[in-house]
């Protein structure tokens, strides 16, 4: 892990060894897990539960599960179609069997893919819960909320769009948001998500750069909302945050 130096004065080393004692961690963590709170909402502004803890998988123990999940499915006469192939289980008792080490990755592991950042994930989160906050601001509105912010095609602006698929990094968030709304999670996108119309979230366009844009406008409103206890965004801060991702105001050419 990288390593930064900083410097601070005698009362502040001193208050920081304090706090980092009271919680009975060491200096360093102290200081790590403070800069790291800085970097995402706090606790009490998420707006779904979040999975906690760092857990990492080889490719090996990857498979081994997906392996043993599988089975579990196959004893019960659940396991799809599509997740059984006899000539290529045949080929894989062949390759382990013969020890074709130049095979394993191809063969073992086709359905193995390079794990998703943590960071990347907890983005998506953000990037869900920001359009699920404007959406029920604007609803708080009234019947017209999106036409009192006086932006053109407001409502687009305001919802989400998916992620592009033909952008490799937008496409495994895509299929992350896919996972997410199926898992119960960020139920309100499931139409778009599941649509044939939306394309099941192929926005066909670059959106992250838009959405980060949007989300450096939003985070600041949102949190200054919740520590007044408001559960809506104001028609004014969501003007602030649509127009931060391109939206034009309705006397503008």
């Amino acid at each position: 892990m990288p390593t930064i130096t900083i410097r601070i004065d005698d009362e502040m080393r001193d208050r920081l060894m304090e706090a980092a004692e009271e919680r009975g961690v060491s200096a360093s963590t102290f200081v790590r897990n403070s800069v790291e709170e800085h970097f995402r909402l706090e606790d009490g502004e998420r707006l779904e539960e979040r999975p906690s803890g760092d857990l990492d998988l080889s490719p090996v123990e990857r498979q081994t599960l997906v392996l043993l999940h599988r089975a579990i499915l196959a004893a019960k006469g659940d396991l799809a179609e599509e997740y059984y192939d006899a000539e290529s289980e045949m080929r894989s008792i062949r390759v382990l069997e013969n020890g074709f080490t130049s095979e394993y990755a191809g063969q073992e592991f086709a359905g193995i893919y390079d794990p998703m950042p943590k960071t990347e994930g907890e983005l998506v989160w953000d990037i869900l819960d920001m359009f699920r906050v404007i959406k029920f601001s604007v609803k708080e509105l009234g019947a017209n909320g999106w036409e009192q912010l006086g932006l053109k095609n407001a409502e687009w602006y305001g919802a989400f769009q998916g992620f592009d698929l033909n952008d490799e990094r937008e496409a495994r968030m895509l299929t992350y948001t896919t996972h997410l709304v199926e898992s119960g999670r960020w139920e309100e996108q499931k139409e778009f998500m599941t649509g044939w119309t939306s394309d099941r979230g192929n926005s066909h366009m670059a959106m992250l750069g838009t959405y980060r844009d949007m989300l450096r406008t939003f985070k600041p409103l949102w949190k200054k909302t919740v520590r007044g206890f408001g559960r809506h965004l104001s028609a004014e801060d969501v003007r602030k945050v649509l127009i931060a991702g391109g939206a034009k105001e309705v006397m503008d050419d």
